[in-house]
């Protein structure tokens, strides 16, 4: 040994007089008589080994020991009962003693070998010792991540290793030079509260921290309770029994990361090999907390351009349930017109259309991604709003500390206003081909562009003509009012806006034209016009062909009906006064009158449909419709048998006052065309989902199927018919106004059949 044991041997038996073995044996025995002066002993100086001899005036060994324990848990005690039991040396191992050997005459060679032992017991080779922990804080800081991490592992493991009892790393303030406490480990009472360390020049700057500060080297005490420099941290630090320091640097570069403090429990500790490793584990400790600020300054730049940064950016994170956004930038949440707080922890599906979900899920994007084979490419997003946001994305794989890949790091580039803009171009290079007008206006209403089309339909010459002017030169006064008015503020809200306009040519005239404009992404809009003077001139010519249709509707309806009705009339009254073959010429007389007046009827129908700008409809019963009209028919056609099957539903249907004429109709041509012994009609209806199919089956001749769809047609006539026509084409117009169809089947066993289906309007809708 360098030095000689010390040993405190505590006799309850009052003689203080130390065993003769233990003095020849080369130890330094102190001696006591009670529980109070030995702790009093360990307090103050240094102690090496504790021999108990109960029993204590104060106290029993095992009370001695707990007490030994609670302060100085390492401290080897060895049990020197006067009167020895198994009963006692088991309790006394039990409670942490080192060893055990009764007192007795010939048990002193024992007990020096026991004490020896005890001593011994803690490594022989510190320079092994130091170096073991060197290889353990080596390995525990390749995992640290943070300055914290580092200091809490170094702490750690210097005070798992003998015969540290604490330890605590200061961080040093140039500007004041105090030194503050970041981390500790190991007994420690509140020691760190009790005291200052500074590096200032000051009394307490001459402690082995001050020093080490000042000279970034290892700086130790190797004999705490004798030191004249260590007086202002003395009592406080032998009333946790350190007997010794050091205070290693933490350094890397000239740089200082810190001060390393290591307490041993007892003196002599920190010889030159400690030293020396010491220094080299400050150096390494100081070499990882210089890695750790690289990183974090890294970080901290790759932070900032990830907040900053222009593009899109998402942090992904891989799950069972497919990938969710961890983190984004603000550009990110930004463009999806969100916050980050509300994209975090969303399925990344949330932002994807559905073609682009598919793509990243089903087209196995997301995988692909992960495993680094990820190829730039377009994606498709969708903002809160629900708006398309084009985008080119690149994927790479996302690894977490320990370099598992758990995600991706997604970037995104918005490309709609790029697309916007080749949309743009792409159009301009139609511009100059096209028959329409086209410009680009600024958001001040200045043209930046116009095509030579826009300049011909104005009367100019060159299109440069309105570079520079505003849309105002294009209109007189009033348009310009009604622009500015109703226009303007549409096209300043992102809306676009079509309509109809007066627009003013060169020479001063105005013509009338169709104009749209659509605003885009840099406040301008895009101005495309149409003249539309032609069409003007087409509509005036159909107006007035509409109106002369309208009064020659009203001759055939009114002018010609009425005198056919004074022919059958007359024709009628004739029949009293003739007799013979003439009778036969009169009944053909009244019968062709009375098909012309029905004849007129049906056109003024077809006039009236034809006439119609509109298809407006309303709920109208079908019951009363079709019921109405078999009587009708039922009457005027008494040598005709119609019947109805079950009753017809009490529904509505969405119709107007013609929907009589289609049932009339058809019921007219059942019986007209039949030329069976007995004509007979059978109307059926039933509802089925949201329609109602009305049936009219009669018994005649049947329509062949190379015919059934023609037979609609304007001016087809029926089978060996000398009709117009008109009823059926009647019909057709009009079901097919109503949203509705009509067709033809087969009758059974002869016969044809109308099937009329209408949709149902819901009795809600009726209110």
């Amino acid at each position: 040994m360098s030095r000689r044991r010390h040993v405190l041997y505590v006799d309850g038996g009052g003689d203080e007089t130390p065993p003769t073995h233990l003095e020849t044996a080369d130890f330094e025995v102190h001696t006591t008589a009670t529980v109070a002066g030995a702790l009093d002993r360990l307090a103050t100086a240094s102690v090496d080994c504790v021999v108990a001899s109960p029993p204590l005036a104060d106290g029993d060994g095992l009370d001695l020991l707990g007490r030994v324990r609670a302060t100085h848990p390492r401290l080897p005690v060895v049990f020197h009962p006067a009167d020895g039991s198994e009963a006692l040396a088991s309790e006394a191992i039990g409670a942490g003693a080192t060893d055990y050997v009764p007192r007795s005459g010939e048990n002193g060679d024992r007990l020096v070998e026991a004490v020896t032992n005890a001593i011994a017991a803690e490594p022989t080779r510190p320079a092994e010792r130091v170096v073991h922990l060197v290889r353990t804080i080596q390995s525990a800081l390749v995992r640290a991540r943070t300055a914290g991490e580092i200091d809490d592992v170094v702490c750690e493991a210097i005070v798992d290793t003998e015969p540290y009892a604490f330890a605590w790393i200061g961080e040093y303030d140039e500007t004041d030079g105090q030194v503050t406490p970041r981390a500790s480990a190991g007994f420690e009472a509140g020691y760190l509260e009790t005291i200052d360390v500074a590096a200032d020049g000051s009394r307490v700057s001459r402690g082995p921290t001050g020093r080490s500060i000042d000279s970034h080297a290892v700086e130790v005490v190797q004999d705490i309770p004798d030191a004249p420099a260590y007086e202002p941290w003395r009592a406080e630090a032998l009333e946790r029994s350190y007997r010794s320091s050091a205070a290693i640097p933490l350094v890397h570069d000239d740089t200082l990361y810190g001060v390393l403090n290591v307490y041993a429990d007892r003196t002599g500790v920190f010889d030159a090999p400690e030293r020396e490793l010491l220094a080299d584990l400050g150096q390494t400790i100081g070499h990882a907390h210089h890695r750790v600020r690289i990183q974090e300054l890294y970080e901290s730049q790759y932070r900032q351009l990830f907040e900053e940064a222009p593009v899109m950016v998402a942090l992904t994170r891989d799950t069972d349930d497919g990938p969710v956004i961890e983190d984004c930038n603000r550009q990110f949440a930004a463009k999806l017109g969100a916050s980050r707080e509300d994209l975090r922890e969303r399925p990344l599906t949330d932002v994807y259309t559905e073609e682009a979900a598919r793509e990243l899920l089903d087209g196995d994007g997301y995988r692909r991604a992960l495993a680094g084979e990820f190829v730039t490419t377009e994606r498709a997003l969708r903002t809160l709003e629900g708006d398309r946001l084009e985008t080119l994305l690149q994927a790479t794989p996302r690894r977490n500390a320990a370099g598992d890949i758990v995600g991706t790091n997604a970037l995104y580039v918005d490309l709609t206003e790029r697309k916007r803009a080749r949309k743009v171009l792409d159009q301009v290079e139609a511009m100059e081909a096209s028959i329409d007008g086209i410009g680009i206006l600024d958001e001040d209403g200045e043209f930046v562009y116009a095509n030579q089309a826009h300049a011909d339909i104005y009367g100019y010459d060159d299109p440069d003509a309105f570079v520079g002017n505003t849309w105002r030169m294009l209109y007189g006064d009033d348009e310009r009012a009604r622009f500015e008015s109703e226009v303007v503020p549409a096209i300043e809200r992102g809306e676009e806006w079509r309509g109809e306009a007066r627009g003013r040519c060169a020479d001063g005239s105005a013509f009338p034209q169709d104009l749209s404009l659509t605003p885009i992404s840099d406040g301008g809009y895009i101005c495309v016009v149409r003249d539309i003077t032609e069409r003007k001139q087409y509509e005036r010519r159909l107006e007035g062909q509409r109106d002369n249709l309208e009064i020659l509707n009203q001759v055939v309806r009114h002018d010609i009906r009425n005198d056919l009705q004074v022919v059958v009339g007359y024709a009628t009254i004739l029949r009293e006064f003739v007799d013979g073959e003439g009778r036969d010429y009169v009944e053909r007389v009244v019968s062709s009158g009375r098909d012309a007046v029905e004849t007129t009827k049906t056109a003024g129908e077809v006039a009236k449909v034809m006439l119609s700008a509109t298809a407006e409809t309303k709920p109208v019963g079908l019951r009363h419709a079709v019921t109405n009209r078999i009587d009708e028919v039922d009457a005027a056609y008494t040598d005709a048998i119609l019947t109805t099957e079950g009753t017809i539903p009490d529904v509505s249907v969405p119709a107007d006052d013609m929907l009589g004429s289609v049932f009339k109709n058809l019921l007219t041509n059942a019986v007209v065309h039949n030329d069976g012994p007995v004509r007979e009609v059978t109307v059926s209806a039933a509802v089925a989902d949201d329609t109602v199919a009305v049936r009219i089956a009669d018994n005649g001749p049947g329509i062949p199927d190379d015919r059934k769809d023609a037979i609609f047609e304007d001016g087809e006539k029926g089978l060996d018919s000398e009709g117009t026509g008109l009823g059926l084409y009647l019909v057709e117009t009009l079901v097919d106004r109503y949203g509705g169809d009509v067709r033809i089947e087969d009758n059974e066993p002869e016969g044809s059949v109308f099937v009329v289906e209408l949709p149902v309007v819901d009795r809600s809708d009726e209110r």
